[in-house]
């Protein structure tokens, strides 16, 4: 599957956009916590710094997972491998590697298969978008490996040089397609900011309790559908 960057599809996106569903609400999920479980991630998360940690011969590395604030490591640990080589470049080959490790990773278990069912129900209501700060090049084969290929009308990603930044692809895609109604995601910091932008939030509890709570917060999918009809 060919992988492009989000800004290059916009006139593609923005043509199926208009074409097919200019009339329906865009309802937003999110892939870690709301249509897989975490699993994936957080063991591909792990396994980045194990395997950074068997190149550089260092096993101190392997703490660095455990730091909430790990990007800074991230860096020093592409120096380190790389050599003086540009800041974008060490952060593609940063990504690029979690890419990698997250698609092996991920099984057809980690899927929220009463999700997909409801969301397949709703399909011809909504406009759903996936809109996810992971790495580009991972979530094609992500939505492949797990069967949802051809769930969402359209696909909002990470640019791989860019480091992970959700709040920017929400504001990205609201200036290219226009306003999105409601959003599905786990109750992360992140929907603080999203809530600004004037969309409405269902956080999700199935995969783990969120720290934070939408508009609406809710822990089965079933209860989506008071919510989305």
């Amino acid at each position: 599957h060919p992988v492009s960057h989000p800004k290059a599809n916009i006139l593609l996106n923005s043509l199926l956009f208009h074409s097919h569903s200019n009339m329906k609400p865009i309802l937003v999920i999110d892939l870690n916590g709301a249509l897989l479980k975490s699993r994936p991630f957080e063991k591909a998360h792990k396994n980045w710094f194990k395997l950074m940690s068997i190149l550089l011969k260092d096993k101190s590395i392997l703490k660095y997972s455990k730091l909430d604030n790990y990007f800074d490591k991230v860096d020093e640990i592409m120096q380190r491998y790389l050599g003086n080589v540009n800041p974008k470049t060490r952060v593609t080959f940063a990504r690029n590697l979690f890419s990698m490790l997250t698609i092996e990773e991920v099984k057809k278990t980690d899927l929220i298969q009463e999700l997909v069912d409801y969301l397949l129900k709703i399909k011809e209501k909504y406009t759903l978008v996936l809109i996810t700060s992971a790495p580009e090049l991972s979530v094609e084969p992500l939505l492949e490996k797990v069967g949802c290929s051809n769930l969402f009308d359209i696909v909002y990603k990470s640019p791989l040089k860019d480091y992970p930044d959700k709040l920017s692809l929400f504001k990205l895609f609201i200036k290219n397609q226009g306003k999105i109604d409601y959003y599905v995601g786990e109750g992360d910091k992140d929907i603080l900011e999203i809530k600004k932008l004037g969309i409405k939030i269902i956080s999700v509890n199935w995969v783990s309790k969120g720290k934070f709570k939408g508009d609406y917060d809710v822990e089965k999918v079933e209860e989506l559908g008071e919510i989305l009809g």
